[in-house]
């Protein structure tokens, strides 16, 4: 502790500090007082038989250096470190200059991660279906590592095993270091802090506070509420784990990604082969995690150029072509994934039709939504029709449903329903121009039951009838002698309808009468008018 005196030995002895556990007594403020405190000499004692009081020397005063302090305030750190992770405290692993100066480095580092913000609690996202809990465990363990509790991460709640391994099992690397297998300071405090005590109790409540926020609304809520009245945060991670990322979890996840390499094709008029190449991707990639939890063929590189290829149905010649060259194995690409993809990519014939290639595709996009953005799986997170519903494949299908089920899901969903339903419909000034007749006739029929409607109605036919007689009359005197009106007055003429509103024509306008007699239009409508009108 590089102490510069006997005198500032045995000074700093009566303050308390007589072997390394009692350092633990110690705080940083307690030690940061020693040098004010030890400037102070403390008296003797007289002896006193009737008290039974013995009689004790002068101690007298003593400078302590600041390095000794800092160094003391090291050696503190040391012993709580030791004494939390349940490891034996000697000179060996207490040497400041073999141990101790590493152990400042890092344990300055962790106390400064401690001080920085706390980081977000990752969520459950029901869109990634039956993964969503495979794919958020390893996060949320993450993000539980650099989220610190009383005494270290408050992923050592969650760790595999909740007893601690013993220091014959699990011994300090060397004398000269502060950490056993777990290779670092963070690692030790995971691995080997207690499940047992107030703290651990505590520690436990923050994990499952966060851990329900982390579920809140999705479908494995009612899996974690089971544990809130313990506020078992371990139990509910495990139960999760156990139900919905489990071994059968697993294997469901094999079947179908098998599936998708085995039986899904690709025919060129849904979407790009590069999709289809990632999803290929993809599958492999989950079959290779599956592995590690379950017996799993993974393909190898020469199966999955053949599942590849042997899943493209469509028959373009420059693609076949390129797909020939894959089984002729020119430049090794059957037995390379990622070289085959590439070839065949790069001559994809949805890619060249969408720029204007030899078949150009001959649509016009008024606007695409894609209201949540897009899965994992290539499917627009928003409202399909039915007929494109059905037109995905299954795992589109899965995680289309798994998302439109989430809360996210059921935010967009209606409002991407009700804008892709708003643009099916006709405009509302081509209802207006279309359907312009039928609202007219509709008005009109109306304004005829009402008595106001019918007098004006019967207003401007008289108007039209008065037009037409003062046309026939004109016609009349024009053409007179010439024939073309006399033959009408020639042939017989039909009877003329009856009605009360127009006395018969006089003598003088005889052949204009006989002339509205052949063509009695407005009688005609008048009667008609007369006939359907409703009783009032």
């Amino acid at each position: 502790m590089k102490l510069s005196s006997d005198a500032a030995v045995t000074r700093i002895l009566y303050e308390g500090i007589t072997n390394f556990d009692s350092l633990s007594d110690f705080d940083k403020s307690s030690i940061e007082g020693l040098p004010e405190t030890c400037r102070e000499k403390i008296a003797a004692v007289t002896a006193d038989a009737t008290l039974n009081i013995a009689a004790e020397p002068e101690i007298p005063s003593a400078n302590i250096g600041s390095i000794s302090i800092r160094r003391l305030l090291v050696a503190m750190n040391a012993v709580k470190y030791y004494q939390s992770i349940d490891r034996t405290i000697n000179p060996a692993n207490m040497h400041y200059g073999n141990v101790l100066s590493g152990f400042k480095l890092e344990w300055e580092a962790y106390r400064d991660l401690r001080k920085q913000d706390e980081l977000d609690v990752p969520l459950v996202k029901d869109k990634d279906g039956e993964r969503k809990i495979i794919k958020w465990a390893p996060v949320f363990l993450d993000c539980m590592s650099r989220t610190y509790g009383s005494k270290g991460p408050l992923s050592y709640v969650l760790r595999g095993t909740s007893d601690v391994t013993s220091e014959v099992e699990d011994p300090l690397v060397s004398p000269n270091d502060y950490f056993g297998t777990s290779g670092s300071l963070l690692d030790e405090l995971i691995s080997r802090l207690p499940h047992t005590g107030p703290i651990y109790k505590n520690d436990n409540k923050t994990v499952f506070m966060k851990l329900e926020k982390a579920v809140r609304g999705t479908a494995v809520e009612s899996t974690v509420k089971v544990y809130a009245r313990r506020n078992d945060g371990r139990g509910a991670f495990f139960a999760l784990i156990s139900n919905h990322a489990g071994d059968a979890k697993y294997r469901t996840i094999l079947k179908k990604r098998m599936n998708m390499l085995q039986n899904i094709k690709w025919n060129g008029r849904n979407y790009p082969l590069e999709t289809h190449v990632s999803n290929h991707r993809q599958a492999v990639d989950d079959l290779r995690e599956c592995s590690e939890h379950i017996t799993v063929a993974v393909p190898d590189e020469p199966q999955r150029v053949e599942y590849l290829i042997d899943s493209i149905t469509c028959q373009d010649n420059t693609l076949q072509a390129a797909i020939g060259l894959i089984r002729a194995n020119t430049n090794n690409m059957r037995e390379n994934f990622e070289t085959a993809a590439s070839a065949i990519i790069e001559v994809d014939p949805y890619r060249r039709s969408q720029r204007g290639g030899p078949t150009p595709r001959n649509a016009t996009v008024s606007a695409i939504d894609f209201a949540a953005g897009r899965g994992s799986t290539g499917v627009d997170l928003r409202w399909h029709p039915r007929k494109e519903f059905y037109d995905l494949s299954q795992d589109q299908k899965e995680e289309l449903t798994a998302w439109q089920r989430s809360d996210e899901g059921r935010k967009v969903l209606k409002a991407s329903r009700e804008s892709a339903l708003k643009k099916r419909k006709p405009d509302s000034d081509s209802n207006k121009s279309n359907k312009g007749n039928g609202t007219w006739k509709k008005k009109f029929k109306k304004a005829l039951k009402t008595p106001n409607g019918l007098k004006t109605v019967m207003s401007l036919l008289a108007e039209e009838e008065k037009s037409n007689v003062a046309l026939v009359a004109a016609l009349n005197t024009a053409n007179n002698g010439n024939g073309n009106v006399q033959q009408y007055a020639n042939t017989p003429l039909p009877p003329a309808p009856q009605t009360h509103f127009y006395p018969p024509p006089s003598s003088d306008n005889a052949n204009v009468s006989s002339l509205s007699l052949r063509y009695p239009a407005t009688q005609l409508k008048l009667n008609s008018i007369l006939k359907n009108r409703k009783p009032e």
